[in-house]
């Protein structure tokens, strides 16, 4: 009978029975649908193998997303400011929990310190990478922004060489240049950064630093909105890093864009 079965298996079946449900219960809701304590869930995931409940849901959500298609998700349904709200913030408060502080800061003094940056994401990764491009140049960091187009991808990915750094950025679904692009910029020589959802992410064999950031969706537009937080955190730890000479980048940008009339000036109607 199901009430005298282990509580390890007892989790995993309703897991696989009902992942989507599983996969946003806490562990105490959990707990009350199966008639078992909250710490008994804790340990029953523990014990299948996971550093916790966090890693247990995200891996559901993993294999969830992994599996649907954008149509697929579309029809979920519910209240759209509610869900886009929770989530982004559920995404935000998860990413800075699971961030590895020194790898943070490793890659922040790799993308200061390199002779060239080179960033990289496809479709809507592809805002995460405007914004860490566009910030590193504007402190003084040689960054591009690679902008495949289908017929010279690999020539662009060619030219990366030691010394540079690059930018791998990419969620599931996974892009399939983006892995392989991770791959070829390693043999090249370059130093990969790959800011993606986990150790679990195809980029992560290619990577020499990984930063992950929770992506959980609850409907067919994927959030970003934890990958452009961390794209923002890295610029700030990079203008740390770069110190005085990152200043002097931002002042001579500035001086350039007060000429140029870039921004609107109230004062001139």
């Amino acid at each position: 009978m199901p009430s005298r079965s282990r509580p390890r298996d007892r989790v995993l079946a309703f897991a696989q029975a009902h992942p989507e449900e599983a996969s946003y219960l806490t562990a105490r809701e959990l707990g009350e649908r199966l008639g078992i304590s909250e710490s008994t869930v804790i340990r029953a995931v523990q014990a299948s193998g996971f550093s916790g409940y966090p890693e247990f849901q995200r891996r559901l959500r993993q294999n969830l997303v992994g599996r649907r298609t954008t149509v697929e998700r579309f029809t979920i349904h519910g209240d759209p400011l509610s869900r886009s709200f929770s989530r982004d913030i559920e995404n935000l408060r998860e990413t800075w929990t699971d961030m590895p502080k020194g790898e943070f800061w490793k890659a922040a003094h790799l993308l200061a310190g390199a002779q060239r940056v080179w960033v990289f994401g496809l479709r809507m990764s592809h805002a995460t990478a405007v914004v860490l491009e566009l910030g590193l140049s504007f402190l003084g960091v040689n960054a591009r922004l690679l902008a495949p187009r289908t017929a010279d991808v690999w020539d662009q990915f060619a030219r990366v060489a030691p010394g540079d750094v690059v930018v791998a950025i990419s969620f599931p679904r996974y892009t399939r240049i983006a892995v392989e692009g991770a791959a070829l910029a390693r043999r090249q020589g370059g130093t990969v950064l790959a800011i993606t959802d986990g150790p679990d992410s195809p980029l992560a064999p290619h990577a020499h630093v990984l930063l992950p950031a929770a992506y959980g969706i609850d409907g067919y537009v994927e959030s970003f909105t934890a990958s452009i937080s961390l794209a923002q955190a890295l610029l700030l730890a990079v203008g740390e890093v770069r110190g005085e000479d990152g200043l002097k980048a931002l002042e001579a940008r500035e001086e350039i864009w007060e000429r140029q009339n870039v921004y609107w000036n109230p004062e001139e109607g």
